[in-house]
């Protein structure tokens, strides 16, 4: 038995740390094609693994069986129902769960519901760019709860208490959060579930990042957490972090309020329709216990890879890292006397790495840059060779 779950380890630890440049450059990877061949991209939250056998498998058979014409999304909505109930703590059926081409139509959907425009929605800064895009092509204005990196970037709940008015109807959560890798505690979420129910306000909850967890951290879904939060709340999944498979454009929201589903079908009528017979052939293993192995396999190989990145920065002057508590994002802070654009563009040229700038993610993302970990050590050290020898330039 030890021998067994040994070889299985050793399997994972293989699968995840393959990687090479020229491996990635040979596949069609978009992240690995949008700058010139001498760039290594980090800035994209897209894995350098290859895709787990059992969803290739899933797609072929499904492709073999000719499952390609008009069907119903009725097996996949039953597996995503299945999985919220076991795995997120509150129970759901296929009736209360809607396919989606990934976790952004949510944010749009969420919007259409809950805001008229001129109505006002909270969502934190810094925070993944799409949540305030929605806001911006939806007419409703943002409201922006400072997250600040001296602070841990706790999520202060009188400080979101004073930012409710009357305009006030939608309140964006990511858990865990993107950029600043913060799990948000039950005490957190408990905080924000008060506010919620006292202010009437629906909130959309995007939980894309729920299997990458570190430490002795938890996930928790604030629907979860009683009724009446739950009978107000949005929430969104999908399985392009954990599994690599954005190109799938799959995704499902979750709401229990028959009263908000009935809506958001309505708004996505004739607009929405889902995703492909390709991309639901594959949900139900993506969800089930058939990919615990790799669930397990990928949080294993990124504690490593964390824990690597946070040593390479520990060497580094004038750098700062938040802790990394969830998903497989960095968000390093760099005080060298350039702008984040600068920063971003000397960085591209000089260290031929490409980041994300994190203005782009909102005002405290100035001086940031947002990088990957999900990725090989072979390449993962590249990076920082690289990116040591473009500081010591400076």
């Amino acid at each position: 038995m030890i021998e067994k779950k040994e070889g299985k380890r050793l399997m994972r630890e293989k699968i995840f740390n393959s990687a090479t440049i020229e491996k990635m450059l040979a596949t069609p990877h978009g992240k690995w094609h949008t700058y010139s061949s001498d760039i290594i991209p980090v800035w994209i939250a897209d894995p350098d693994f290859p895709v787990a056998s059992e969803i290739k498998r899933a797609l072929i058979e499904a492709v073999q069986n000719e499952d390609l014409f008009y069907r119903n999304d009725t097996k996949a909505r039953e597996a995503m129902a299945k999985k919220a109930s076991e795995r997120n703590g509150f129970k759901v059926t296929a009736t209360d769960v809607m396919v989606t081409q990934g976790v952004l139509p949510s944010m749009w959907l969420a919007t259409q519901y809950a805001c008229q425009p001129g109505d006002e929605a909270i969502i934190t800064d810094p925070m993944y760019s799409p949540f305030e895009l929605a806001l911006k092509v939806t007419g409703v204005k943002s409201i922006y709860w400072t997250l600040k990196e001296g602070e841990g970037y706790r999520f202060e709940i009188d400080v979101l208490n004073e930012l409710v008015t009357k305009k006030t109807k939608l309140l964006f959560v990511c858990n865990p959060h993107n950029p600043c890798g913060r799990v948000i505690t039950k005490m957190e979420l408990e905080g924000i579930a008060d506010i919620a129910i006292d202010n009437d306000l629906t909130v959309m909850v995007d939980e894309l990042w729920e299997d990458i967890i570190f430490e002795d951290r938890k996930h928790i879904s604030l629907a979860s957490l009683n009724p009446e939060i739950e009978d107000r709340t949005i929430t969104s999944w999908g399985f392009s972090k954990t599994y690599g498979v954005a190109g799938l454009q799959i995704g499902y929201l979750v709401t229990t309020n028959r009263r908000i589903m009935a809506r958001l079908r309505r708004i996505a009528l004739g607009i929405l329709r889902g995703t492909s017979t390709l991309a639901l052939s594959a949900a139900s293993i993506m969800l089930d216990e058939t990919l615990e192995w790799w669930r397990i396999g990928i949080v294993e190989h990124l504690h490593r890879m964390k824990a690597l990145a946070e040593h390479r920065f520990k060497e580094m002057p004038n750098v700062t890292c938040p802790k990394l508590e969830g998903t497989y994002l960095m968000f390093p802070k760099f005080v060298c006397g350039m702008t984040t654009f600068e920063l971003w563009n000397y960085m591209l040229n000089e260290a031929k790495v490409a980041f994300m700038p994190g203005n782009v993610l909102g005002s405290q993302g100035g001086n940031h840059l947002r990088m990957t970990i999900a990725t090989s050590e072979t390449i993962l050290n590249e990076v920082f060779d690289r990116l040591e020898k473009a500081l010591e330039i400076l």
